[in-house]
């Protein structure tokens, strides 16, 4: 129906809205175990394909079946949003299928839009700690596969990433909750959610405030802080940047009660310790210097973007089809256009 939004991000787009963009998307051919969908495709595009798959998906009785279906489609959909989406500074929905680009907000939040078109239990979890132990600022995808899940990272170029600690929804018995937890501590729990999408709104709001704060506009950022509390309460780094909106306002009072409450816990001071994290932001460079879909995947792996700790030569040569030289050539070849913004060819 028209004018109706597919999910409940405050940003979120209509339907007409996703038609339209999506349907001028490059399209990419569909893996083995759903390539009997390709003429779906061909006929109806991506959201035709989204309503026969999720038709499909439904249908699926055999749970072993429903989850190739499910890990199929995922991968699929991730190198769909790779292909049409590069990395960018923008969070909200609208822009993002406007320009084409995408911070890890905008990503999780468009993965999440496109994987529930598609039939795919997904949602947007928080990332505080990542795979390599820095401390960051961070949102993936909990996609909940049939018997399994996994976490998609479109910002560090994984479509089944180990993050360290995260901030998510959990369940023990028929009590649910919103926690950090270390990813070694989800198997404790009976069930593993993502996060509620007003708490994706919270953060979204939080990010706008962002943008106010460093704007100078204290006012406005410490409007949107306080909203943000209201969806997404309890978050620590709301209440630390509200303080440091206070404290520019001269209202020193507010700001000390807002910086008891961000300093309450240790988990709180994790949730501050998580800054934009200088490695992790220069990963915008790669799609700004044109660095290709192969070359990207190489260069990630063998930096240990996709693992948490760099990997050896072999293995990377190994998982793209290279030789160690070829493989070696073309690191070399990325580190030189980043190095020097060479806007060459994709």
């Amino acid at each position: 129906m028209a004018g109706r939004t597919i999910i409940l991000f405050d940003d979120a787009p209509t339907i007409d809205e996703v038609k339209a963009v999506v349907a001028d998307w490059q399209k990419l051919g569909l893996p083995d175990g759903i390539r009997h969908f390709a003429p779906v495709l061909n006929r109806g595009g991506v959201v035709k394909l989204a309503s026969s798959f999720k038709e499909s998906l439904a249908g699926a009785k055999n749970l072993r079946y429903r989850s190739q279906l499910e890990a199929a489609i995922a991968g699929w959909l991730y190198d769909l949003v790779r292909a049409n989406v590069k990395r960018g500074r923008v969070f909200d929905m609208g822009e993002v299928l406007k320009e084409g680009r995408a911070d890890c907000l905008g990503y999780a939040k468009l993965f999440t839009l496109l994987g529930r078109l598609f039939g795919l239990d997904a949602g947007v979890i928080e990332v505080l700690v990542d795979n390599a132990g820095r401390y960051v600022p961070h949102t993936a995808v909990l996609v909940r596969l049939t018997g399994r899940r996994c976490i998609v990272d479109l910002w560090y170029g994984s479509g089944n990433i180990r993050h360290r600690r995260l901030g998510l929804r959990v369940r023990q018995g028929k009590t649910w909750k919103i926690c950090d937890l270390e990813l070694k501590e989800l198997g404790d729990w009976d069930e593993v959610c993502y996060l509620p999408d007003t708490c994706i709104d919270g953060i979204t709001l939080y990010i706008r405030g962002n943008r106010h704060l460093e704007s100078k506009e204290f006012q406005a950022a410490i409007r949107c802080y306080s909203l943000a509390m209201e969806l997404y309460p309890g978050n620590a780094r709301f209440f630390y940047n509200r303080a440091i909106a206070y404290e520019n306002l001269g209202r020193p009072g507010s700001a000390v009660a807002d910086y008891e409450q961000a300093l309450s816990s240790d988990a709180a001071l994790i949730r501050i310790l998580a800054t934009e994290h200088a490695e992790v932001t220069s990963l915008l460079d790669l799609d700004d210097r044109k660095v290709g879909g192969l070359a990207q995947e190489i260069y990630l792996l063998r930096r240990g973007f996709v693992t948490g700790r760099r990997v050896p030569l072999a293995r990377v040569a190994r998982k793209s089809g290279l030789s160690e030289i070829e493989t070696k050539a073309v690191l070399s070849l990325v580190e030189a256009r980043l190095a020097a913004g060479f806007p060459g060819a994709r």
